[in-house]
């Protein structure tokens, strides 16, 4: 008996730390999760299409040559692996390639492309990075604060992503996502 409780009390310490508890046992997650990610990418890709001043630079410039950079990841306590934080700027791009193809030419980022191009030595990628210039770059930065207590967790997120011309640094298009969330701690937390 003192053995198990030994171990029960080992879980319940382990389990605190790592929330072991289902997001519906507990309430829910607190993490930006593939809901958010489908009404975030949708949003910032209506509002890219519909955007009156990126119109006007597509009607005066023609197509719009862009570069997708990393998400750059600015939240409090959440960790944000590269390949999750590049599903909500492709996503984005690749909505916007789907249904507005005609308005954006996507450039590959430099650095995946050198890093390509190391990878396949006998592969002819085109010309250098140097002779296809973007003009301008889309970036979403993801911000959080986070509340911690005995019976709750609470996150509030920011996300904003900015569609940036890269020789005058104006900022011709930018939007925001915004969302809270709450578990409730389960009983052995």
């Amino acid at each position: 008996m003192k053995r198990f409780l030994s171990y029960l009390c080992l879980s319940a310490c382990i389990c605190g730390s790592f929330s072991c508890a289902s997001a519906v046992d507990s309430g829910r997650n607190t993490a930006l999760d593939g809901v958010d990610l489908q009404k975030m990418t949708d949003d910032m890709a209506m509002q890219i299409a519909g955007d009156a001043e990126v119109q006007s630079a597509v009607a005066r410039d023609g197509k719009l040559r862009i570069v997708v950079q990393p998400v750059e990841n600015q939240m409090t306590a959440e960790v944000l692996p590269r390949g999750p934080a590049e599903a909500f700027t492709g996503r984005v791009r690749s909505l916007l390639s789907k249904h507005a193809a005609q308005r954006y030419t996507w450039v590959m980022n430099r650095d995946a492309f050198y890093n390509l191009r190391k990878q396949e030595l006998d592969f002819e990628l085109g010309p250098e990075p140097e002779s296809v210039q973007p003009e301008y770059a889309l970036v979403a930065i993801f911000r959080s604060l986070t509340n911690e207590d005995r019976k709750r967790r609470k996150s509030a997120y920011l996300c904003t992503y900015e569609l940036t011309n890269l020789q005058s640094r104006e900022i011709l298009w930018t939007g925001r996502y915004e969302v809270s969330k709450v578990a409730v701690k389960g009983f052995l937390d």
